[in-house]
């Protein structure tokens, strides 16, 4: 293993770093953009047209980082890390520039298949992990793994500022809907180059056989498979229904309902981050190390559920931020807690699978939810209560169920197919 120093991994944790700020950023900067006839991307169109393109525009981005993300797993592993990571930060940087052009042409196929572009390369984070994990020594890997949740979180909060106000002409005159995405842009670039400058990786032999492109649906189908992975998978499929239609139409309802402007939909958007970061940073360590994890995971559940549902209920601003924080940092306890069930199930060979099915429950569930409930009713209350009973439902099941944490046999067919590949 080739060993290398903190500065010559800089341009990887930027990547973590660009790849979570592009999910939020578009929150706030989004609904201008889909409602603003002004300045917006379409000039005419009822709300339920726009509550469509608002929908498609984000779930787009999400379904497509389901099919991408293992695709660019395969890459990596044919053609190795540091290739794998340019061609994200290329394809980042591509959909960025198609998102102004489409924002410029008032265009809405074309920043639609900007998003879908996005989607396809910002799977990078495994990638990212797993070139920081290959040079770093083991007694120091701890550290790196909290420099990545680190740079995770950050994204999460730096992402809205980014979008809500360089996007906000009454902060300075030149600034429009397409600032944001030209800054990330130039940063995706300067990243790139810095990347192909300073890091070096071990060289490792050719490749041998053929490139696989991974299925995700039936991978994805197959981890269900597992008895003992099977509920709380469902549960963290749930949850992750309900946590991303919150997140992606939160700031929307407050905006047609509430009165919010893009500035207070940025601030909160970030305060949903800095509960994220809370949380991932310091909460689920604690959490985990003071509760057993079934007992944790259930808290956070019934907490989460009354936080979704009572953002729209409350009047009272700071009300709803202390909602937002505290939901956001019951979340990462959820998910933390659910996916650390999910690894104690199965046996060391199929870690990786159970990571995979992690990720993939995410990215599919944010890009239903956007999809879904843009049809539906995005404008409205509907998205919110619905994010609530998602969670509810989840926490209902994994608190019937009481699911353990001894490793399951894996099905007879699956381990058939598994062999024989």
């Amino acid at each position: 293993m080739r060993k290398s120093g903190l500065a010559s991994l800089i341009p990887l944790y930027f990547i973590i770093l660009i790849d979570n700020l592009s999910v939020s950023l578009i929150i706030p900067v989004l609904i201008p953009i889909a409602y603003d006839a002004d300045i917006g991307i379409m000039g005419s169109g009822s709300t339920s047209t726009r509550d469509l393109f608002y929908g498609i525009a984000i779930g787009s981005y999400s379904l497509a980082m389901f099919f991408g993300a293992p695709l660019l797993g395969s890459l990596s592993d044919h053609f190795r890390r540091k290739k794998t990571l340019m061609l994200c930060l290329l394809g980042l940087a591509l959909s960025y520039g198609l998102t102004i052009w489409g924002l410029a042409r008032q265009d809405v196929v074309l920043f639609v298949a900007a998003r879908v572009v996005g989607g396809l390369f910002s799977g990078s984070l495994p990638v990212a992990q797993a070139a920081i994990l290959d040079v770093t020594p083991k007694e120091r890997r701890v550290n790196s793994i909290g420099l990545i949740m680190f740079c995770v979180s950050t994204g999460y909060v730096v992402g809205p500022l980014i979008g809500g106000y360089l996007s906000d002409s009454t902060l300075v005159s030149w600034f429009s809907l397409e600032t944001p995405f030209v800054f990330v842009a130039v940063i995706t670039l300067l990243n790139l180059l810095v990347l192909l400058v300073s890091f070096r990786e071990a060289p490792a032999p050719a490749p041998t056989g053929r490139l696989r492109f991974p299925n995700p649906v039936k991978h994805l189908l197959e981890s269900f498979t597992f008895p003992g992975v099977r509920v709380l998978a469902t549960a963290l499929l749930l949850m992750s229904l309900g946590w991303t239609a919150f997140f992606q139409f939160i700031g929307l309802y407050l905006t047609a309902n509430e009165g919010f402007d893009q500035r207070g939909v940025t601030n909160l958007i970030s305060v949903v981050g800095v509960g994220l970061a809370a949380s991932f940073l310091s909460l689920v360590p604690l959490s985990m190390k003071y509760l057993k994890p079934q007992f944790a995971v259930t808290g956070a559940l019934a907490v989460m559920t009354v936080c979704i549902a009572g953002t729209a209920l409350t009047g009272s601003r700071i009300a709803l931020y202390a909602l937002c924080l505290v939901g956001a940092a019951t979340y990462g306890i959820s998910y933390s807690g659910l996916v650390g069930l999910m690894s104690a199930a199965v046996d060391d060979g199929h870690q990786g699978s159970v990571m995979g099915t992690a990720g993939a429950v995410a990215a599919l569930s944010a890009g239903l939810s956007g999809v879904v409930f843009g049809i539906i009713d995005g404008s409205s209350a509907v998205p919110i209560f619905s994010a609530a009973v998602f969670v509810l439902l989840g926490f209902l099941l994994f608190a019937a169920v009481r699911p353990g944490t001894a490793p399951a046999e894996e099905p007879r067919e699956t381990a058939d197919r598994t062999s024989a590949a």
